[in-house]
């Protein structure tokens, strides 16, 4: 998160992290020229919970007054794939990254 701050100050916005909603926490808004920007960000644990991500976000945006933000997903699965997603769910427009995160196994040394 310290990489992306540096880059919101950067150009005169603001973040915030895990801001209290009347539904809950949003895990990350920025706020950028008087528009407000919510991001839910996940890992991915199958398909299943990677809609529900979508439809929760969905339910904040709707309580926010917004119609379009963003979902980010981190894929720590062997051979991730990553995918970029614009989905309509209840009137609320969903730009979804899945964002591929291989790690290295650790060493036995």
């Amino acid at each position: 998160m310290a990489y992306l701050d540096a880059f919101v100050r950067r150009i005169g916005s603001m973040m915030h992290i895990e801001v209290q909603t009347g539904r809950g926490r949003m895990d990350l808004i920025v706020t950028h020229n008087q528009r407000k920007y919510i991001v839910e960000t996940k890992i991915w644990r199958g398909t299943h919970y990677h809609q529900a991500g979508k439809r929760q976000l969905a339910r904040y945006l709707r309580v926010e007054d917004e119609t379009e933000e963003f979902y980010v997903v981190f894929d720590h699965r062997q051979a991730p794939e990553p995918r970029i997603e614009t989905e309509i769910i209840d009137g609320v427009t969903i730009y979804c990254y899945v964002i591929p995160v291989v790690q290295a196994a650790p060493s036995n040394v």
